[in-house]
Formats: structure tokens, sequence, C-alpha cells
């Protein structure tokens, strides 16, 4: 018997391993009916995820009003919103040295900051609409394992002074940043600010603040056509028609089933494993006083944090795209590759932990951009659209949302204005090049994660 196992005789038994979503289990929900009758609204929403349910919110403080209705295919928050990893950050698209070659100092300096008021606000509503969202403020620490990692780590740090970031920010070395996160992995670390929270519990709350302001949110309806016509856009669900002048298209990863989307947005499928809860004796193994989550630097980041009960939660690696635009969990939630990896990734971090079982196992779709950036404006003729966080959602979409809300409402403001707005907006080749491409990509991005002083390399 290893002395592990010797020492961790109150553990609990193994359980079989879940393939699906975790924080589900944190709060079972059971999606409402569907749309019976036939509607007229001001605005439309398409999706009841962060994006839809933030600019409803945001729309309807604007304008009491408004008639709102949202249309949700499962339920609300059932995407990436519900299924995300809960890394409330910063982080605008994929790469901050990206962001800033291609708009500038100022334009990148200006939409942080309104990322960050917008992660001030998110704590804000959760106190102020008693949300328990399992939020904890604690920021977290990017993360070097390795010489040409702590490069990385020193750009951004120089990055970030570009844009006048907090002057306190140190480069810790191995030994400062073990008494952050005691892991022999770990030769380097830097605090970002940010929270980490319960995706799901936030998605749900956030429904239910959205449908008290009056907002009407039909779960169980799926949007199967979409129209011009007198009186603006009717959109077809299975047992109704909704018709409005103004509909956003919000979602997200699943936006490219709508024709104008198409080739804008990619979906790429992320994976994550959970164990069952640790014990008092086993978290008394690792000093990580402040439960602070972690981001290894690099393109293909790896991540590790602790939820509420106490679980390890370890997710990334290799983001991988099928062909044709392929969701289907039946096929893909399950991943015993991704799976391997990560249990590769807890062992190297944390080698006293290496045998805890997981308990939940599974992956879900990330939307990607071209630029890898969000795209957020106006198509036209009444219709809006915001997608593609590229796996960083939870502030973004908060900070898109009001920008929606002023496109909606016509109002020239510097939401309207930020640098994911009504940008040049590249599209993704046709199949098969675009399947093609992702394989080319991906092998570049591991290149230069193993050689990161070669030149930034770019999706198709």
């Amino acid at each position: 018997m290893t002395e592990t196992a010797n020492a961790l005789t109150d553990a609990p038994a193994n359980v079989p391993v879940k393939h699906e979503i975790y924080w589900r289990d944190t709060e079972p929900v059971t999606a409402g009916p569907a749309l019976r009758e036939d509607v007229h609204c001001d605005v439309a929403i398409i999706g009841g995820g962060y994006t839809g349910l933030w600019t409803a919110f945001y729309l309807k403080q604007a304008d009491p009003s408004l008639e709102i209705h949202v249309l949700e295919a499962e339920y609300a928050g059932a995407g990436a919103s519900g299924h995300n990893d809960g890394f409330m950050t910063p982080t605008i698209g994929h790469s901050l040295s990206a962001l800033i070659h291609r708009f500038g100092t100022e334009r990148a300096k200006l939409a942080y900051s309104m990322v960050g008021r917008s992660m001030l606000e998110l704590r804000r509503f959760c106190r102020k609409y008693e949300v328990d969202a399992e939020l904890e403020p604690t920021g977290y620490l990017q993360v070097a394992s390795n010489r040409n990692q702590l490069r990385l780590l020193e750009r951004d740090l120089d990055l970030i002074e570009q844009l006048g970031g907090q002057q306190s920010i140190e480069l810790l070395g191995a030994a400062d940043a073990r008494e952050r996160v005691d892991s022999p992995a770990i030769v380097g670390a830097f605090e970002v600010g940010g929270s980490l929270i319960n995706p799901h519990k936030l998605a749900r709350g956030l429904f239910r603040v959205v449908r008290d302001l009056g907002v009407h949110i039909h779960e169980s309806t799926t949007v199967t056509a979409m129209r011009r016509a007198a009186g603006g856009h009717v959109l077809t669900t299975p047992y109704a028609r909704v018709t409005a002048p103004k509909v956003l298209l919000a979602t997200n990863a699943y936006q490219h089933q709508f024709a104008a989307m198409r080739r804008k947005v990619v979906p790429v499928w992320s994976y994550a494993a959970v164990t069952r809860p640790l014990t008092d004796r086993e978290l008394a193994q690792v000093h990580w006083p402040d439960r602070e989550g972690f981001v290894e630097a690099g393109n293909f980041i790896v991540f590790g944090r602790l939820t509420a009960e106490n679980r390890l939660l370890f997710g990334g690696g290799r983001a991988n795209y099928h062909y044709g635009r392929d969701m289907d969990e039946s096929r893909h939630i399950d991943s015993p590759a991704a799976t391997a990896a990560l249990r590769g990734v807890l062992s190297r971090y944390f080698p006293q932990w290496r045998d805890i079982p997981f308990s939940h196992t599974y992956g879900g779709c990330v939307a990607i951009t071209r630029e890898m950036v969000p795209h957020v404006g106006s198509a036209g003729d009444g219709v809006f659209y915001a997608h593609g966080y590229c796996g960083n959602g939870i502030s973004v979409t908060h900070t898109a949302s009001k920008s929606l809300r002023d496109l909606i409402l016509g109002r020239d403001s510097v939401y309207t204005n930020l640098l994911f707005v009504n940008g040049k907006e590249r599209g993704f080749p046709p199949e098969p090049i675009a399947f093609l491409g992702s394989k080319v990509v991906t092998r570049a991005l591991a290149v230069q994660d193993r050689y990161p002083h070669l030149v930034r390399a770019q999706i198709f």
C-alpha cells in the first residue's frame, strides 16, 4: 500500500465517474415549458445564456416599458455559460499581446478597464440580488512551470505595465509562489485580479433576477427559422411564432447555425476533470491558504482550482475542432485522451493527490473567432449579435451586454466603441479547409508553446 493510501484511510470510497457537467449537480434544473402562443414584442433574444440574460437585464433597467422575450432551446445557462470552469478574469479573447498588437495600447487599455468594472459589478450584483454563485474574490495566479513560461510571464507583466496596470504586481519566484500554492510544478507566478465562481449557479440566479424584472423567458423553445416580414422579424418555434422589430442572436458556440454567422465562429471542445471532495486530511497536505485558482502560461493553457465543495477541478489542454462544427455531446463529451492528460496535470502539480479519483470528466464547446476576440455588433435591419468569447466569457459577456443594450437602443457610447464592437471581422474558410487548417494551427500553437520566442501563430 502506498504512503498516500495509508495516510488517507478516512477518504470516501470510489464512485463511478460521470461524463456529465459537474456544475449541474450543484443545482438541479427542470427546464420550463415551451412557448405555446404567438407573441409580438419589442426585442426578441435567441439564447438564454449570459449574453442574452445580461442584455435583457440592462435593456429592462434602461427602459422598463420594453417587452422582451428570451427564447432558449434547453434551460437558461445550459450552454457554455453554465459549464465553463468558473474563472472570472479580465481576459479579453485569448492573448493580451495579440490584442495590443491588433488594436493598440489605448484601445486595449479602455477595453480592459471596462471588463475590470464588470468584475466589480458582478460581485455587487450577487450581493444585491442574493445570488449564491459561490463567489470567492481570491484573484488567481498566472503561473510558470518552466523557463519558457517564465519568459511569457515577464512579457505579460511588461504589457500590463503598458496598460497602466497595478504597479504592485511583481513576478514571484518559486519559493514565494509556493507560499501561495505549494506545488512543485510552479517556478514563478504573478497575481491577477478576479474571482472564482460557480458558473451554473450564476446563470440560474441571473435567470431568476431577469424573470422577476418582467422579462419573458421561454425555456424548451428552439428557434427553427427566422425571416423578415411586416412588423419586423418572425421567429418560428415548434408551437408558436415571435415577431419583433429587433432580434439579438446570442447563442455563442451555436451561432454558426445562423446563415449570416456560419463562418464567423467555430466551436472547439475543451475538457475538464473534477475529483470527489477532498477530506480535511487531504486538504492539509498542501499549503493553499487563499484557495486562488491558477492558470499556466501558454497557448494551450491548463488550470486548476478548488470548488466550494473542496473538489479539485483541472481543465484545459489542446482544444479540438471537429469536422463540420460537430457539437454532438454523445460523441465528444467523454475524451479518454483528455482525461489522461488532465490526470497528468494533477499529478504534476500535486503528486500527493495523484491517486484521488475523478468523479466527473467532461467536455464542452468554446466559441472561437478568427481574430481570437469576441464579435459584438449590428448585422443591420434590426439584427444584433455577440459570440466568440474564446473561453473567457464570464466578465466579458457582462461588458458586451452593455454594448448590445446601447446598440439596440441606438445610443453612441463608450461601450459601442470598444475594440470588439462592429470591428473588421474575418470569416473562417469553408470545409474541408477549416478542418485541415485547424490541425495546422493546433500544431503551430503547440510549437510556439514549446518555443515561445517564435513569431506569434495566427488562427488560419
